[in-house]
């Protein structure tokens, strides 16, 4: 193969691996998959392709070529963690004989760190590991106000947990100044579950007030996330989340009802802290 070929090779792969991503992203897996066959065709030992083909089989809930996939996966490379990863909630869902959900996912770009705007939390009170197992980083999330807690609910309004009650509280003071907020999925690992959540409008009675303090000794704002924990894109390719420029996409709601739609009505008990205060 000459050097011209290799190169051209090479660029129909990243492209591909393009294509085959931005499928994905918008939930259209038998296509994804048609593409990952694709680049298997050109490229047989890739294993980026192969952990994709599976993840587009196991989201259409084809499991059995899912688990072929993913076992290749591990053929070509035995410590490969996201297909090992991957396996296991396949092995959940099949016993469960449950299907994986199709929510709306958040764009790549939304997972890079914007001090002071973005925080992550790993759930508390978390449900049962069958519900859990059908969730995928990327996922977008619900978050509703009841009392002090602040609860987290998938696509499907299927309640999944609460946020730690430190970040929690913080997020309900300044959601009652009128502060929004909005959350994702970031990691799944058998039944804990990390997720996001982002500032997406500072009331101006909040200008100055940090939603995710970054001093030691409080939450940590979330870091970079490599494109690769959505289970999508090799190492080699992480120049693509360039490809994925745009804003969120505002879901209608009802008036008070979502977290991130409304301010929330005070407390009175919360009233009087802040005064004490």
């Amino acid at each position: 193969m000459t050097l011209y070929q290799a190169e051209y090779k090479s660029k129909i792969r990243r492209e591909k691996t393009r294509e085959a991503i931005a499928l994905a992203m918008e939930n259209r897996w038998e296509e994804a998959a048609a593409v990952n066959r694709a680049i298997l065709d050109m490229f047989p030992d890739d294993v980026e392709a192969y952990n994709r083909l599976g993840k587009a089989h196991l989201e259409s809930g084809n499991y059995d070529e899912a688990l072929v996939a993913f076992r290749k996966t591990l053929e070509l490379s035995p410590s490969n963690a996201i297909a090992r990863k991957n396996l296991d909630r396949l092995g959940v869902l099949r016993r469960e004989q449950q299907q994986p959900k199709r929510a709306q996912k958040v764009k790549p770009e939304q997972f890079l760190e914007e001090s002071g705007k973005t925080g992550t939390a790993v759930l508390e009170q978390t449900a049962e590991r069958e519900v859990i197992a059908k969730l995928t980083p990327g996922d977008a999330l619900t978050l509703r106000p009841n009392g002090r807690r602040l609860e987290v609910f998938d696509a499907d309004g299927e309640p999944l947990g609460i946020v730690p009650s430190r970040m929690a509280s913080r997020l309900l003071r300044l959601a009652k100044g009128g502060n929004r907020y909005e959350a994702a999925v970031t990691h799944v690992q058998g039944s804990e579950v990390t997720i996001l959540v982002r500032e997406t409008y500072q009331h101006p009675s909040q200008r100055g007030v940090s939603s995710f303090p970054t001093r030691a000794d409080q939450f940590h704002s979330y870091l970079p996330a490599a494109v690769q924990e959505l289970d999508l894109m090799d190492e080699e390719d992480e120049e693509i989340e360039a490809a994925f420029n745009s804003e969120w996409e505002e879901e209608n709601g009802e008036e008070g009802e979502e977290f991130p739609r409304a301010p929330f009505a005070r407390e009175p008990a919360m009233e009087e802290e802040e005064e004490e205060a």
